[in-house]
């Protein structure tokens, strides 16, 4: 083959190659779309980032007027995701947004028309089973975490055994834990949303403790091998993962005011952004900046107990004055607002008007597996049992 017929074929696959593309952008069709992701963070709204992502006004207020057709704004979450789609020449083209655990929410620009459409898409979810073990080195919270277990699932493992476990002066370099709870997932088995532990195992040097989900009729909770109820009304904590700093005192030597006052109630040293949870089902009956607590919440449970949970970096969304809160319900996160040398957590709990120390409490169990469920339950059981 000659050198002019190879330049020819050359130039006729080139041809060949190229012209489509040739084609498309005389007809001014975008090849390529630009896309930018997001997650929602603390103080965003869907308005500022869509004015961050270069948005106009005009625009803005469209885009927002046919999501709120399918979905409040004000509804948005921190952790939802987001997708904006531009063509090349930057002009929008859709919106995406993602709240958890399943739906889509869009808008986009009918290019036709000139105008917005609005629809919401639901994706198609598997429910299933995870489980993990794993061994204590230093907390239970950062060894779980090392694991990749979502610090709800955590919470909830711990509230499991509270009954039984002080993760705090009990859990030891060493112990081993095993966990199993059930999630929504995706297709490819990426988790949307963690549901609940069914079941898990916490052993020590003296002891394996057992725990199992269990619903039926009256009967909703955790129990242990026996069927003997592990849960009581209150929490032992308000958080799981933590270390106390002070403890109930009624002359402590403030690290501020440098004199010796009482300190009615425990100081759990936690990062700043820690969940705190309800210690048990209430009424809030204040929320807001409280003096030298700093952000603070009070709770008012039955028998006249009322907690306080001082020092919070920031409240949980709806918690409010007014507001029922249920045991384990995530209320704030530890903070160091107010008379505070460090991020950590004032808990106090008063009696009938009268503060009382938290780690004399009293834990009793709720109720037992009868026996007209005992055989289900030692069904259930039986069959975890293998995985733990």
């Amino acid at each position: 083959m000659n050198k002019n017929l190879k330049i020819l074929i050359f130039l006729i696959l080139l041809f060949i190659v190229f012209y489509p593309f040739y084609k498309l952008s005389q007809k001014n069709i975008p090849l390529e779309k630009n896309i930018i992701e997001g997650e929602i963070k603390e103080g965003d709204t869907i308005g500022k980032i869509l004015k961050d992502k270069g948005i106009s006004e005009e625009e803005k207020h469209q885009i927002i007027l046919k999501l709120k057709e399918i979905f409040d704004p004000r509804k948005s979450k921190i952790g939802d995701t987001f997708q904006l789609q531009f063509d090349h020449d930057g002009k929008f083209l859709k919106f995406k947004y993602f709240s958890k655990p399943f739906d889509f929410y869009i808008v986009e620009k009918d290019k036709g028309a000139e105008k917005y459409l609005s629809y919401n898409e639901k994706i198609e979810t598997y429910e299933r089973i995870f489980s993990v073990k794993g061994s204590i080195n230093n907390s239970l919270y950062e060894s779980m975490s090392n694991l990749n277990i979502n610090p709800e699932i955590i919470i909830q493992f711990a509230e499991m055994f509270e009954s039984k476990i002080d993760f705090f002066t009990e859990c030891q370099n060493g112990d081993k834990f095993s966990i199993i709870w059930k999630a929504w997932t995706d297709k490819n088995g990426v988790i949307l949303k963690d549901v609940r532990v069914i079941a898990g195992k916490y052993e020590n040097a003296n002891h394996k403790y057992y725990g199992f989900y269990f619903e039926k009729d009256e009967f909703k909770g955790y129990f242990d091998e026996n069927g003997n109820g592990l849960q009581s009304g209150f929490l032992r904590a308000p958080l799981s993962f933590r270390r106390i700093t002070s403890f109930f005192t009624h002359s402590r030597f403030h690290p501020i005011y440098k004199v010796y006052r009482p300190h009615l109630g425990v100081d759990y040293s936690a990062p700043t952004g820690t969940p705190v949870s309800a210690i048990g089902n209430g009424i809030i009956i204040f929320s807001g900046y409280l003096g030298g607590y700093g952000n603070c919440i009070k709770i008012k449970h039955s028998n006249g107990y009322i907690s306080y949970y001082g020092h919070l970096n920031r409240f949980a969304k709806d918690i409010r004055r007014g507001v029922r809160v249920k045991k384990g319900q995530i209320i704030g996160y530890v903070g160091m607002t107010g008379t505070a040398t460090g991020p950590h957590l004032d808990f106090r709990i008063q009696k009938d008007g009268k503060f009382i120390n938290p780690l004399k409490l009293k834990f009793v169990p709720e109720k037992n597996i009868t026996e007209k469920y005992k055989k289900e339950f030692e069904r259930i059981k039986n069959h975890y049992t293998k995985y733990l």
